[in-house]
Order: structure tokens, then sequence, then C-alpha cells
């Protein structure tokens, strides 16, 4: 049986290991490498910078070409704010409609009868070709 000291110890090194790796991560995101001199850092972050344009990762995600991240977004709210003013896109009247979401018994009764004439149509048809073929009499006269 663990005793209430020995949880409240665990839990503060859970912490402290918890606290120690967040610190070294965040320490390791803002810093440049060891061994890299200042110039070396600022033309690989710049490298990265055009990379990242060249293959629209980061902040280029989802960007058209020709455009930078901030005129994207600026085009992004002017777009919004001019589909909010004129009711269109997620304004308009047709997007605010309340659409139930059970399931639709009357869409599924109308499946089911018209599955059922179909069914009582191909039944009619099968029995109408068997009865219709009469075997081929041969005469001996």
């Amino acid at each position: 049986m663990i005793t209430t000291t020995s949880q409240k110890i665990a839990t503060l090194l859970a912490v402290l290991v918890v606290l120690a790796a967040a610190g070294g991560i965040a320490r390791a995101a803002t810093s440049k490498p060891s061994g890299m001199s200042q110039a070396e850092y600022r033309a690989l972050m710049a490298r990265s910078a055009g990379l990242n344009e060249r293959y629209r990762l980061g902040a280029w995600k989802g960007v058209p070409e020709g455009l930078s991240p901030a005129e994207y977004r600026a085009l992004t709210l002017r777009s919004e704010a001019l589909n909010k003013q004129y009711g269109l896109g997620k304004w308009s009247a047709a997007a605010q409609t309340h659409v139930p979401r059970g399931f639709s018994w009357g869409a599924f009764g109308i499946g089911a009868v018209a599955m059922l004439g179909l069914v009582l149509l191909a039944g009619g048809v099968v029995a109408g070709s068997r009865h219709s073929r009469e075997t081929p009499r041969v005469r001996t006269s």
C-alpha cells in the first residue's frame, strides 16, 4: 500500500521531470546550435525561411503563389467581411437554417417503399416471362 507521503514525493518528482524537459525543449528552440557562429546561424535561418516559402511550409502553408502570408491573411479577412456584409457563405440565410441531426425516417420510408415497388415489379416481370413461354409442339402428321 502506497502512503500519502510516497504519493506526494512521486508527484513532486514527476512535476520536476516535466518542468526540466519543458525547459530544455524551450531552450533548444530559442538558441542557436553550439559550435555555430552568429552569421552561420542567420544564414541557416534565411535558408530555412526560403525553403519554407518555396515548398509552402510553416507560415506559407495554404498561401497561393505570388502572395505573402500577410497579404493572404488580409485578403481572407476582407473576403470574410464582404461575405458577412452581403450575407454570403456561412452568413447566408440558407446556411443559417436549422438542420436536424437525427435519423431521417421520412427519407428511409420513401426509400423502403421505392425498393418494395422495384422488387414487386421485378417479381412480376419474372413470373410473367415464365408463363408466357410455351414449349414448342412437334407436329406428327
